[in-house]
C-alpha cells in the first residue's frame, strides 16, 4: 500500500499518480508502474507526492517518474551527488542537481541496480547533504526576446520567475532544431506565460 505524503495539500498524491500512469499505454505504462513498485521495494518508508508530476519523498524529494512519447524518465533530484556506479545516467549531466535515466522501449530495467541507486539517493537525503548552488545562466533566443518586448504583461511575469524557470523556457525554444518547431514552441511559451504558468506546469494534472 503506497504511503501518502503527510502534506495536506498532497493527500491525493497517490490517486493522482494512479490516474496519470493509468492514462499511459504501451511500455510507458508498464515501465512507470514497474519503477513505482521498485521505489517502494527499495524504500519502505517512501512517501508518494506530487510536485512537477509524480515524485517520491524520503526527507525530501528523492526521485520522480514520468512517461514521454519515446521514453520513460527516472529522475534523481540530487543525482549530481550520486556515484553513478553503473554509469546509468544518460540525461541531465549538465544540470545543477538532477540526473536521469531514460528508458526506451528496447531498454531493460535492471531491478537490482535501480534499487541500489534508489537507496543511495535516499541516503543522501537522510544525511542532509545539500547541493552547491551554481549561477544559472539564461541564454535568451532572439525570437523570445522580441515576443516578450511586444507583451509587457508576459514580460513582467517572465522576469519575475526564478532563473531556472526562465532558463527552462529559453532552452525549450532554442533546443528545437527546425525553425518551424521553434516558432510553434514560442507560441506555446507565450500562451503559458499569459496564463502565468511555468513550463513544468504542463506535467501537472491541470496542465
Amino acid at each position: 500500500m503506497p504511503v501518502i505524503s503527510a502534506n495536506k495539500s498532497k493527500q491525493n498524491a497517490s490517486k493522482l499518480i494512479d490516474e496519470a500512469f493509468g492514462k499511459f499505454t504501451g511500455f510507458q505504462k508498464e515501465y512507470c508502474n514497474h519503477l513505482r513498485k521498485l521505489i517502494h521495494k527499495a524504500l519502505p518508508d517512501v512517501m508518494e507526492d506530487w510536485k512537477w508530476g509524480p515524485n517520491f519523498n524520503v526527507n525530501g524529494m528523492v526521485c520522480g517518474v514520468w512517461g514521454f512519447k519515446d521514453h520513460v524518465k527516472l529522475v534523481f533530484f540530487k543525482g549530481s551527488a550520486m556515484k553513478d556506479k553503473y554509469k546509468l545516467f544518460n540525461q541531465g549531466k549538465e544540470n545543477e542537481g538532477n540526473r536521469s535515466i531514460n528508458f526506451s522501449s528496447t531498454d531493460k530495467i535492471d531491478d537490482k541496480k535501480i534499487i541500489e541507486y534508489l537507496k543511495e539517493a535516499a541516503e543522501i537525503n537522510r544525511k542532509g547533504i545539500k547541493l552547491a548552488k551554481k549561477e544559472i545562466k539564461v541564454i535568451m533566443p532572439a525570437t523570445l526576446v522580441k515576443a516578450l518586448n511586444k507583451d509587457k504583461a508576459s514580460k513582467a511575469y517572465f522576469e519575475s520567475l526564478a532563473p531556472s524557470h526562465r532558463r527552462d523556457y529559453a532552452d525549450y525554444i532554442s533546443q528545437a532544431k527546425q525553425e518551424e518547431t521553434q516558432l510553434r514552441r514560442l507560441d506555446k511559451v507565450m500562451e503559458m506565460l499569459a496564463d502565468k504558468r511555468t513550463l513544468n506546469d504542463k506535467y501537472n494534472k491541470k496542465g
